[in-house]
């Protein structure tokens, strides 16, 4: 009686066991998570120290430049656009701000509060450039909108206009000297080019002293 009952117990606990051997494999499995692999992808290139490297010709977007062409008075009366490919450069003073333009062409405009300093800056200039030798060569007027432009020319050999304003210029060749009044206004603009490129650069010339904006 006792062996009948032990026999059934371990039958019991035997069909327990396989019962247990055989459903729990399958309920883990289902139950398992897969990590992502941690290994890097083949297409990621690793650096053990510093930044990520690219491949040698692979470009990046280069920035745009800002706009250099464009000069706003600091008190904010007239806004003067240049033609593309214009750079500011190196002011000689601080009251004068350089623009480097196409045709080996530059401009020079100086920092004046009002239309009384603009007439004594251009006497003083126009002494300067008849003192050392320059050519008053004629002058004219265009209208830009309802504003009158008042254009001086001068000629001047490049040693002698180096002398004068303490820039770079070519010593025996012959340069144009225009001088841009806005009778009324404190913008007075100084374009100094070679002799030989001013025919040629007449119509951007225009263009950009018509194209000035007052407020």
């Amino acid at each position: 009686m006792i062996f009948m009952k032990w026999s059934e117990s371990l039958l019991f606990f035997v069909f327990v066991l396989i019962l247990f051997v055989m459903v729990l494999p399958a309920f883990a499995e289902e139950a398992t998570i897969n990590l992502p692999s941690l290994n890097p992808s083949p297409s990621i290139e690793v650096s053990p120290t510093g930044l990520p490297q690219m491949e040698t010709g692979e470009q990046l977007p280069l920035f745009d430049n800002p706009n250099q062409n464009i000069y706003k008075d600091p008190q904010g009366k007239f806004t003067i656009t240049f033609p593309q490919g214009t750079t500011q450069g190196p002011s000689p003073d601080n009251d004068i701000v350089t623009f480097i333009l196409p045709g080996q062409a530059k401009a020079y405009i100086p920092v004046l509060p009002s239309p009384e300093e603009v007439l004594d800056a251009f006497g003083d200039i126009e002494d300067d450039v008849l003192g050392q030798g320059g050519t008053k060569i004629g002058q004219s007027t265009v209208q830009a909108g309802s504003q009158s432009v008042l254009i001086t020319l001068y000629g001047m050999e490049g040693g002698a206009l180096s002398k004068m304003t303490g820039e770079q210029f070519t010593t025996g060749i012959t340069y144009a000297l225009l001088m841009v009044q806005y009778p009324g206004t404190n913008l007075l603009v100084l374009l100094i080019l070679p002799k030989d490129t001013y025919k040629n650069a007449q119509p951007w010339i225009l263009e950009t002293l018509k194209g000035v904006v007052f407020q």
